[in-house]
């Protein structure tokens, strides 16, 4: 699917890929999302960048880098991706002239955010400035994403540890584990980030400006935060797990004192009965008319005394 936005410098126009024209507009942006291989040959042919080149940007699994070619630079950048679980995708950036092509096999909320603000909200807030703060500007609102999982993640880390503290079953560590699972793809991903960042905003490419170099070196410096919150979640989701581990181990304990005092209480009794239940014909007391009741009393007496030594031992509260 192709989506065609091209700035004239004072308003925006939707347009077909046909329509391109590099002198009448200031900007175009070019987003290509899943593209069939009939809008990628319409894509070439009218961008002039080889097919194998646009597929490059498909690849979810291409390292983010940044390339220097002779008419284009091509950026590859990880943004996170929201399906079944929160991970991230590469997707391609592509700019040639005043064209800027984002290129992607996955739905980026970023780049789909970045198109309804350029709709509903005037364009000259990211356009009028140049194809290096659109530039800028998108790579910001991928950091903005990683941003608000970040504090969602904060949140979600809160509540797993109150309700771990409460009882453990095992969704509350499958629930751990996918977090973590999470952060491990955003580790990655914001380190690759970090790379990318640090090229643009030291290297003195044409198609960025230095206040543009130093607006990416803001982005730099916050994916710098993002990285160092990513590593203390991670940490703080490694003691959760040892905390449950221990709390189990705990729990186990507590369960298998009970079963040890439910057999010292009637491990006496247990013995005394099973003595009288032999066939012998001469026990003492079997023929007392009181004999039932003084070994009942004796199984009584033992049951209390191993109550009163569990109570000493401070078993019993």
């Amino acid at each position: 699917m192709l989506k065609i936005i091209g700035y004239d410098g004072e308003e925006i126009e939707t347009m077909n890929i046909d329509d391109i024209d590099n002198e009448y507009y200031n900007v175009i942006w070019v987003d290509c999302y899943d593209p069939s291989d009939e809008e990628l040959l319409q894509l070439s042919k009218n961008i002039g960048i080889e097919i194998e080149e646009l597929k490059i940007g498909l690849d979810e699994l291409e390292v983010p880098r940044v390339e220097e070619e002779d008419e284009y630079y091509l950026i590859i950048y990880k943004a996170p991706l929201f399906e079944e679980d929160i991970t991230t995708t590469s997707f391609g950036i592509f700019i040639k002239d005043n064209i800027i092509l984002t290129i992607h096999i996955d739905k980026i909320n970023s780049i789909g955010k970045i198109y309804s603000l350029l709709k509903t909200k005037k364009p000259k807030t990211f356009l009028d400035r140049g194809k290096g703060f659109f530039l800028y500007s998108l790579l910001n609102q991928i950091t903005i994403s990683y941003s608000r999982i970040m504090l969602n993640l904060d949140d979600e880390i809160d509540r797993l540890e109150e309700v771990l503290l409460q009882h453990q079953d095992k969704n509350i560590t499958t629930e751990i584990l996918q977090l973590r699972k999470t952060l491990v793809y955003f580790h990655k991903a914001l380190v690759s980030n970090k790379d990318v960042l640090s090229i643009l905003k030291r290297k003195y490419l044409p198609i960025t400006t230095q206040d543009d170099r130093e607006h990416i070196e803001d982005l730099y410096y916050d994916t710098l935060q993002l990285i160092d919150m990513e590593t203390t979640y991670r940490e703080l989701l490694v003691s959760m797990m040892d905390m449950g581990i221990s709390l189990e181990n705990i729990r186990m304990n507590q369960i298998m004192k009970i079963l040890t005092m439910i057999t010292a209480l009637f491990a006496i009794p247990m013995w005394i009965t099973g003595i009288y239940g032999m066939n012998f014909e001469y026990m003492p007391l079997l023929n007392n008319p009181f004999g039932f009741w003084i070994i009942f009393g004796i199984t009584i007496m033992s049951i209390i005394f191993v109550l009163y030594i569990f109570s000493i031992e401070k078993w019993i509260k």
